[in-house]
């Protein structure tokens, strides 16, 4: 739900936005409206087999927009949705969806209600009486982009409807009890102490033999894994915006009030939003230099598309319209052509610093369709022309030889390298029972012994974890054991392990008191957004919720 309602859950909480509205200036780009993409569509998608009406869409994304921009500071466009990991369609689509069970539950958000919300969530803690002004700074700002204080106030309606469903479907995580929480507790704190025995792939690959009928088998049997995609292969011009600096710096300069706009968009964002690659505040001026250089940079920014604008008008007047007018108009201008190697949509060109969507509009180029439109990323903006499209194929191995055999050596070696554990444990208890010291019995079979750190079931990373265990696949086997008992062989991706458990440390009564209310209510909040989630999976199936495919989502 939403991308997983665990990877975005802070947009169902109440959102600080107060924090954010203080810092938004910095981003603001003069000149750039909101992504209107979307104003040129005939087809929204489809709820209960209905079409979904332009306006409910267009609301929606315009409440997309907002909650994007209070959560990251930026007004982002379609390219830079799409590198921020947006897809502004799928949430539109859910929040209609989401404003939909509202109406049939019932539940209706007041005025007061409102008032209420950006009293809390406008309001700087350091400066009470605040939430007003940030407020009505947020819809001038809003008003510049094209959108009025409705569309805020109906997102702020939605925003505490959500919340509503998100108290309604989620209710189960309040019934988790105390017990319940301290018995998970005690499980998932528990304290491990293990040493494991790892054997290697890359000791047994001496001992591997390449025979000829055994490789053109193996490959055989992975033919398909050998595929290679389709590919494409273009040609570009960047007008980078190292070009257009000179241009920029004069509009800068033409700035009576510039010294006057960088105090307040540094006082605007506070001193804490700069910092080095240290992590350090950076001093005043140290900051507004780098404000200037991002004002700099969005001067140049907007040259380089006016420029590439001009070059795509030029371009598309040239008769016949065919790929090689690239090169020849850049020719003309002094500019140089890049011709990429072939590609997959997948990889996208390599040794290249391109745009993340150049391989998906290098694809939907052809000779009918030979060039781009303006393709902006952080050096320059881009232009592409159609070469050529290689369908997918599978190389005879005699093109493959080299790579098939090592993958073929890798997997025999792995095979070894198990076998040789199987070997290790088949005596390995009767060893230990003997006085064996585990450490001492792994080196005489070939193994890396490895004293693992002190770890928990709870444990995500340890710093000092050793990189050849998993630390995943280490706590499954050890939870399964009894101390001073070994596993089985445990497969790895590398060959194999064996583990021997040496003791298992209950949590401290101490530590439970302290850490257990905290952990209850961790808890019961995870169960309410399970619970919300499940539940609006059931809505998307009941609304049966359909949104045009990607091609039909173009502008």
């Amino acid at each position: 739900m939403i991308g997983t309602v665990r990877k975005h859950q802070t947009w169902l909480w109440i959102i600080i936005i107060a924090a954010v509205v203080v810092s938004f200036v910095i981003y603001f780009t003069p000149g750039v409206t909101l992504d209107r993409s979307h104003l040129g569509r005939s087809q929204f998608g489809w709820m209960y087999g209905k079409p979904i009406p332009r306006k409910a869409f267009l609301e929606a994304i315009s409440e997309v927009q907002i909650r994007a921009f209070l959560r990251t500071g930026r007004w982002p466009d379609r390219t830079e949705a799409q590198q921020m990991g947006l897809d502004f369609e799928r949430q539109a689509g859910e929040r209609l969806v989401l404003a939909d069970r509202m109406e049939k539950l019932g539940i209706v958000v007041s005025d007061a209600d409102v008032a209420r919300w950006i009293e809390e969530n406008f309001q700087n803690p350091s400066q009470p009486g605040s939430a007003r002004a940030m407020y009505e700074s947020l819809v001038r700002e809003l008003g510049r982009r094209g959108l009025s204080e409705a569309d805020l106030a109906r997102f702020i309606r939605h925003e505490i409807g959500i919340t509503h469903l998100l108290d309604l479907t989620g209710v189960a995580g309040a019934l988790v009890t105390p017990r319940e929480a301290e018995a998970q507790y005690r499980r998932r704190h528990e304290r491990f102490h293990a040493e494991v025995a790892v054997f290697t792939y890359s000791n047994y690959l001496a001992a591997v033999a390449v025979d000829p009928d055994q490789l053109a088998r193996f490959y055989t049997n992975r033919r398909d894994f050998y595929r290679v995609p389709e590919r494409v292969q273009v040609q570009f011009v960047r007008f980078a915006l190292t070009n257009y600096y000179a241009q920029a710096e004069e509009e800068l300069g033409r700035r009576t009030n510039l010294t006057a706009e960088l105090d307040a968009l540094y006082l605007k964002a506070g001193p804490n939003r700069f910092t080095d690659e240290n992590g350090q505040v950076l001093p005043p001026e140290a900051a507004k230099a780098k404000i200037r250089e991002e004002l700099r940079d969005q001067e140049a920014r907007l040259a380089a598309r006016r420029e590439a604008a001009r070059f795509a008008t030029e371009l598309d007047k040239m008769e016949p319209r065919k790929p090689e007018n690239l090169a020849t108009l850049a020719a003309q201008k002094g500019l140089s052509v890049t011709t990429t190697a072939p590609f997959s949509e997948a990889e996208g060109p390599r040794g290249l610093e391109v745009p993340p969507q150049f391989a998906r509009v290098a694809f939907s180029l052809s000779p009918e369709r030979p060039f781009s439109g303006s393709l902006v990323g952080q050096d320059g903006v881009y232009l592409l022309a159609f070469l050529a499209r290689f369908p997918s194929e599978i190389p005879p191995l005699e093109a493959l030889q080299e790579r098939v055999t090592e993958e073929y050596r890798r997997e025999q070696a792995v095979l070894l390298a198990r076998q040789a554990g199987t070997n290790f444990v088949a005596t390995l208890t009767n060893q230990l029972a003997q006085g064996g010291i585990f450490s001492e019995l792994a080196t005489r079979a070939g193994a890396t012994w490895i004293g693992l750190p002190v770890f928990t079931p709870a444990a995500r990373n340890l710093p000092q974890w050793d990189p050849r265990v998993s630390l995943e696949q280490v706590k499954l086997v050890a939870a399964g054991l009894s101390p001073g008992t070994p596993s089985g062989v445990v497969a790895t991706r590398d060959g194999a392990l064996v583990l021997l458990l040496k003791q298992r440390e209950p949590v401290a009564e101490a530590e439970l008191r302290e850490a257990l209310p905290t952990y209850l209510a961790e808890l019961r909040a995870q169960r309410r957004f399970d619970g919300f989630n499940d539940w609006f999976q059931r809505q998307i199936e009941l609304t049966r919720l359909t949104l045009p495919r990607a091609s039909e989502s173009e502008p």
